[in-house]
């Protein structure tokens, strides 16, 4: 899956949580597709954004996410060989 496309699930997603519980604790109502859609246009952005700011960890980090979410990575087995990388080195 593209990187962002998974970015822009991801922090939707996360945001949208986040919204829809604030909504429902602190307001004592059940949240509204209007606000849950703000809250996921909002989150996908901010994550979009960030993977733009920092891309060799972001780029790691959605490497590692979906490694957890995909059934092959379980089934898989990883070798332990080092990569050698040639190039300029990424600090």
């Amino acid at each position: 899956m593209n990187e962002y496309l998974l970015g822009v699930l991801f922090g939707g997603s996360l945001i949208t949580g986040l919204g829809a519980i604030s909504s429902y604790t602190v307001e004592k109502k059940e949240p509204t597709i209007k606000s849950l859609a703000r809250d996921f246009i909002i989150g996908s952005v901010l994550f979009i954004l960030i993977m733009q700011l920092l891309p060799e960890s972001s780029s790691s980090l959605l490497a590692y996410l979906t490694g957890l979410f995909t059934f092959a990575s379980f089934t898989s087995s990883q070798s332990d060989d080092i990569e050698i990388q040639v190039g300029i080195p990424k600090f």
